[in-house]
């Protein structure tokens, strides 16, 4: 695969990681709605898999919700009973990976996922979201990691863009997939809205079709470091 081609895909796979970052940091108000809504009208109505009917939920509760002038309140205070741990009488489990692995905050989980942020020469990506391993902060540092693998197959650094996809699958398989979607499973459980069973959804289902791209990737990685 040609490096302009490989660099769009990183462009890609750093603008859905971005956006699923947002969508847990950010709370759903009228002006994050609407922005929301621009950006996924601009997906097909007949958009096909790995991820086309999850986008397309989110798609349709995004309109539902833009279209209630009360909906941006009510989805605020579920974004908060979800997203901040309050408490465990209250709402979802709190959205740090130490909690769903170690049960406890912080644990280990918190500094092995500061220190991947370190060794890739990053500071920690979220840090007003508290304690490193926040799911948003984990999402946030792929889109990072993916841009930073985008701007290596631009200036035809190939080891390096590889190097970027090694470093996507490791925090994979070592961290995002060892909680986040058991993390969404819990968190549907407590979500009584559209748009929050549908993000919740997208950011599992997301992540476990990203492992397999980036196996992919891997393969054509390697191709283009040796030159092929």
């Amino acid at each position: 695969m040609e490096t302009a081609a490989l660099a769009a895909i990183a462009q890609r796979r750093s603008g859905t990681y971005w956006l699923l970052s947002r969508l847990v940091l950010e709370a759903p108000g009228s002006a994050f709605l609407a922005e929301l809504a621009a950006t996924l009208d601009t997906v097909p109505p007949d958009a096909t898999p790995p991820l086309g009917s999850e986008t397309l939920a989110l798609r349709d509760a995004v309109r539902g919700a833009s279209a209630a002038p009360e909906a941006p309140m009510a989805l605020a205070v579920e974004h908060t009973r979800l997203l901040a741990g309050l408490a465990k009488h209250y709402g979802a489990p709190p959205p740090y990976e130490s909690v769903l692995r170690e049960d406890k905050l912080p644990g280990e989980s918190t500094i092995a996922v500061s220190e991947a942020y370190a060794e890739a020469g990053f500071d920690p990506p979220v840090p007003e979201a508290g304690p490193a391993d926040h799911l948003g902060a984990e999402l946030r540092f792929l889109a990072l990691l993916c841009h930073r693998e985008r701007e290596a197959w631009q200036t035809g650094e190939r080891a390096a863009a590889a190097a970027w996809v090694e470093r996507q699958r490791a925090f994979l398989d070592d961290h995002v997939l060892q909680w986040v979607p058991q993390h969404c499973q819990q968190v549907l459980e407590f979500a009584e809205t559209p748009y929050h069973r549908a993000m919740f959804t997208l950011i599992a289902r997301a992540c476990l079709v990203d492992r397999d791209d980036v196996a992919e990737l891997a393969l054509c990685g390697a191709d283009a470091a040796d030159g092929g």
